[in-house]
């Protein structure tokens, strides 16, 4: 029998190593997107229709050999539009907010394009401003609202042109304006320049200038869960833990729903569950990110942790001593507001390579943890609401009213009572409706007022919330306070001197942005103290310009140190 020795195989094998790269090297499989050997049809476009029409409208395409179609461009330069319908021969895409005049371009993965012979006539929306700062901070971002705000394509801050470049992902609500660098008076206007099509109430009001402090205008919170979709996020594994939404026989917090997690005969720190958020959130418009929720736990001990990913680092957060007035425990008799600013020294890195957390970065994905914590009972209970990440902390400090005791204090003439309208409540289960079917312009009708002293002295930056529904009618009032033998009055709305809403709106009004007039009285000041102490707090519901229908749904009337949310 005849045997190779070890050198001999090695050469063998190095041969045949050869001699497969070799094939390998002529018979290489071509990338997916690379030229084929295939002749696959070229896509044709015969017509767009239609070659003009208004952005966030349809267009369709039709030709032939669209089978392989995956992209489709409007425009010079491009625009991706989206594709909603796709057949051999028809195309029906989303004409993007974005999108510049030119042709359309069809594109295949094996890179064939089709080219239309016509060109596409984009037809832009008007900007219509809805909400300017009272006031903002020299050196830092403001935000304007409004619709169709990625129209705009200048601002003028007090003759200072900013070129601004809508994208995609720039948002039609708002628009944020920098005003770094520029050196700014005490009082300035601002002015919508530029747009891609009309520009409604493009100019503001006086807006005051202030030094960078403490005090920021909060940008809009990010809901992350208010539960009110329905679906329930929360997955229990195997701990046996039960969740769902109002199960517990809390009252309800905010709104329908809000969620329940019960376990009896839970062992301290043993993982209950979890709920998970996966979308983006961007920290970049915000000043002092807060993680803020309501939490009831009836008495009974209750807590989770909250996890942040950022950047591939996974950042824990825990509700103790040093950030909150809880000890591992979320134990509350009733609702109560959590707010937890979202910085390092409040959150302990569990995974990945990061040294520090950016509060002005993006947070990639957000876990909640359940488990009893410190505590002794292992009657495990925890209800949540209203989970936020919210600019700056939410801090009530004066309850004016909730009417939740059902005692209605409205004293006047028109038509009151404790959720006389029929509309959905907001907060809790009760509000105050005060209405008139025929009203009379700048009628006081009558009033509820909190009784004093309210001292303010301990409040950074005192503000007055509520929310309002009129139920699509139009109502007003005004309010009213006494300090130093002077009584102060403010309005609501001094633009229009009333509101409508068709649902409920927060407003959230710093009391030193108030246009407080002197109402009457025999004392010497010329201005309303607004860290000082009140004598009263009143709502006086006068009609203001309401001529008809008038009517006031109102509820969790606070001050707060800070906007709520």
């Amino acid at each position: 029998m005849k045997y190779y020795s070890n050198k001999s195989a090695y050469k063998l094998a190095f041969v045949c190593s050869i001699g497969w790269m070799l094939f390998l090297s002529c018979t290489k499989v071509k990338d997916f997107s690379s030229g084929y050997d295939i002749k696959w049809p070229v896509p044709k476009i015969t017509a767009i229709t239609p070659v003009k029409d208004t952005i966030g409208k349809t267009m369709t395409i039709t030709g032939e050999s669209f089978d392989k179609v995956t992209k489709v461009s409007i425009g010079v330069p491009e625009t991706p539009a989206e594709i909603i319908t796709a057949s051999a021969n028809s195309i029906q895409v989303k004409i993007p907010r974005t999108v510049s005049a030119g042709p359309v371009t069809v594109y295949t993965n094996y890179k064939q394009t089709g080219v239309s012979a016509e060109s596409f006539t984009p037809i832009f929306l008007d900007v219509n401003i809805t909400g300017w700062p009272t006031r903002i901070t020299r050196g830092q971002a403001f935000v304007i609202k409004g619709t169709n705000m990625d129209m705009v394509l200048e601002v003028d801050v007090n003759g200072n042109k900013i070129a601004v470049s809508p994208t995609a992902s720039s948002s039609p609500d708002q628009l944020s304006v920098t005003t770094l660098g520029f050196v700014l008076p005490d009082q300035i206007t601002v002015k919508i320049t530029k747009a891609k099509a009309g520009i409604v109430n493009g100019t503001s009001s006086i807006i005051k200038v202030e030094n960078p402090s403490n005090f920021f205008i909060a940008v809009d919170p990010v809901v992350i869960f208010d539960f009110e979709t329905g679906a329930n996020p929360f997955v229990a594994g195997n701990s046996g833990a039960i969740s769902g939404f109002n199960t517990s026989g809390a009252a309800k917090a905010r709104d329908a729903r809000y969620l329940s997690v019960q376990k009896t005969g839970a062992v301290a720190w043993q993982g209950l569950g979890d709920i998970n958020y996966s979308t983006p959130v961007s920290l970049s418009t915000f000043h002092k990110p807060y993680f803020t929720f309501l939490v009831n736990t009836r008495g009974k001990d209750g807590y989770m942790q909250a996890e942040f990913i950022q950047n591939g680092t996974h950042w824990g957060m825990h509700f103790k001593a040093a950030n909150s007035s809880f000890d591992y425990n979320l134990n509350t008799t009733g609702w109560t507001w959590v707010s937890v600013e979202l910085k390092t020294d409040n959150l302990e890195k569990w995974s990945g390579s990061g040294t520090s957390f950016d509060p002005l970065g993006t947070i990639d994905a957000i876990a909640l943890g359940f488990k009893r914590g410190n505590g002794t009972s292992s009657d495990y209970e925890i209800n949540i609401d209203q989970l936020m990440i919210t600019d700056g902390p939410q801090k009530p400090v004066v309850k004016a009213f909730d009417f939740e005791d059902g005692v209605n204090p409205y004293s006047g003439t028109a038509t009151n009572g404790i959720n006389q309208s029929g509309i959905a409540t907001k907060s809790g289960n009760k509000y105050l409706t005060v209405g008139l079917t025929n009203a009379a312009n700048w009628k006081w009708t009558g009033d509820i007022s909190k009784a004093g002293p309210i001292d303010l002295s301990a409040v950074a930056n005192p503000y007055i919330n509520f929310w309002i529904n009129t139920n699509g009618k139009k109502g007003f009032f005004q309010l009213e306070t006494n300090q130093s033998s002077v009584k102060w009055g403010g309005d609501l709305n001094s633009s229009d001197y009333f509101v409508q809403t068709t649902g409920w709106k927060l407003y959230s009004l710093r009391l030193a942005d108030i246009d407080w007039s002197k109402w009457g009285g025999s004392g010497t000041a010329t201005s309303l103290d607004v860290k000082g102490i009140l004598d009263y707090f009143k709502i006086g519901f006068s009609t203001g310009n309401v001529a008809g229908g008038y009517e006031v749904n109102i509820d969790d009337v606070y001050i707060s140190d800070g906007p709520m949310f």
